[in-house]
């Protein structure tokens, strides 16, 4: 189950997502914009249960990079496993989102 928290620095964490794809991603979205608001410049995606993600997935994560960016904001991938990371590698994805170990 996906869990938001906003913190008083301007990070929205996200944790519980297992799956990122079009089954999901409209759900994720609509729950996003509840806590997206101009003080959040950092959304954080605990990545640590995220074993699949698709085009849609990879499509809305491009979306929320976009819009942070425009305020100097970004999003951060955490614990993503090798098989995620190796993906966005791939794809070069790696270049625009931050990953941490």
């Amino acid at each position: 189950m996906m869990k938001f928290v906003a913190d008083s620095e301007g990070i929205l964490r996200v944790t519980g997502l297992e799956r990122l794809s079009v089954s999901n991603c409209a759900d994720f979205k609509m729950l996003l914009q509840l806590y997206l608001n101009e003080s959040i410049q950092i959304v954080e995606l605990d990545c640590t249960g995220l074993r699949f993600i698709d085009s849609d997935g990879l499509g809305t994560l491009i979306t929320i990079q976009k819009k942070l960016a425009a305020r100097s904001g970004k999003v951060r991938l955490q614990n993503t496993l090798p098989v995620v990371r190796q993906l966005l590698h791939l794809l070069r994805l790696d270049e625009i989102f931050e990953l941490t170990p």
